[in-house]
């Protein structure tokens, strides 16, 4: 994705503590993501849309309608589509239903994070 000019930011539930803690346990916490931001780092978690906001602060993204927001519980989702993401990914890896999720705005609705590319290429080929 790098390679393309995409960038990658994590948005959490879980304060900053916890977060750089499991974060260096996967051997994430150097070079993997361009931002992260947990939820004491904004004024409110989801699904208020802050910390999408702050990840698009945090890597420079100022169109909102090329980001992508991918998620697998309805917070996840309703942030997205509260902050007016241009893509709002809901993800069913995560085990919430197909028909919890997909009850709750959203542009796709996948089986895996692993079918992001084929929606990723579309931003990517589109001009900014």
């Amino acid at each position: 994705m790098r390679e393309n000019g995409v960038k990658v930011a994590l948005t959490t539930g879980f304060d900053r503590e916890i977060t750089d803690a499991l974060l260096r346990d996967v051997g994430w916490d150097e070079g993997v993501l361009d931002a992260v931001v947990c939820a004491d780092d904004v004024p409110a978690g989801r699904p208020a849309p802050y910390m999408v906001f702050r990840a698009m602060e945090l890597t420079g993204a100022r169109a909102v309608e090329r980001v992508l927001v991918a998620g697998d519980t309805v917070l996840d989702i309703q942030a997205g589509a509260n902050a007016g993401a241009g893509f709002v990914v809901a993800v069913l890896s995560g085990g919430v239903p197909a028909e919890v999720l997909g009850a709750h705005p959203h542009t796709h609705l996948l089986e895996s994070v692993c079918q992001l590319p084929a929606i990723l290429s579309v931003l990517i080929n589109e001009p900014a």
